[in-house]
């Protein structure tokens, strides 16, 4: 997957049917590879998933010759980002009892490092949805746990506790594959 026909973008922002949806054909699974990480269920997925895609047919005209593949990921964590922030459901999960809060100092990232990608979808599936989320903004996307803070509303303490509760699971995890996956949201 490099780079989708140029015929099919320039008849896309010309609102052509028939190039937008090659170009959807195109893109759907990259989007439904970065949206898998944010969300589980069919629902979620398929709602950022055309989102997404409505975002990338308005932004065509700004598309410049960079990676394609690489901003059309990046339109879909975004619009993951605002579904979140918009859906109340999403905000409760967030909040941790001050009582769970951070005690321990902060490390720096290592266990991702040690995961192969194909492997770790599956991995993170069996986390919580908040510390998913969270680990996946912080490990995968590269975002700072101020960014990740401004992003789903939550302090930065917050995001930095589901990346470490993220990190034990998926420690205990791969210590012990039999481990059963635990969802609180």
């Amino acid at each position: 997957m490099n780079i989708p026909k140029e015929d099919w973008i320039a008849g896309s922002i010309k609102l052509d049917r028939k190039s937008q949806l090659a170009l959807y054909n195109y893109c759907f699974p990259e989007l439904k590879k970065a949206a898998r990480k944010f969300f589980s269920t069919d629902y979620e997925l398929m709602h950022v998933i055309n989102g997404s895609f409505i975002k990338i047919i308005e932004n065509l005209h700004k598309y410049e010759n960079i990676n394609f593949n690489a901003w059309i990921k990046r339109i879909c964590t975004n619009e993951s980002i605002d579904y979140l922030r918009k859906n109340k459901k999403y905000k409760e999960t967030f909040l941790i009892k001050a009582s769970e809060g951070i005690h321990e100092p902060f490390e720096a990232p290592s266990i991702e490092t040690n995961i192969e990608n194909e492997h770790l979808e599956s991995l993170l599936l069996q986390l919580n949805t908040p510390c998913r989320i969270v680990f996946n903004l912080y490990a995968l996307e590269g975002f700072s746990h101020k960014e990740i803070g401004q992003s789903l509303g939550i302090s930065v303490e917050t995001s930095k506790w589901h990346t470490k509760m993220a990190r034990k699971k998926l420690k205990d995890i791969l210590a012990n594959p039999n481990i059963k996956p635990i969802n609180h949201g």
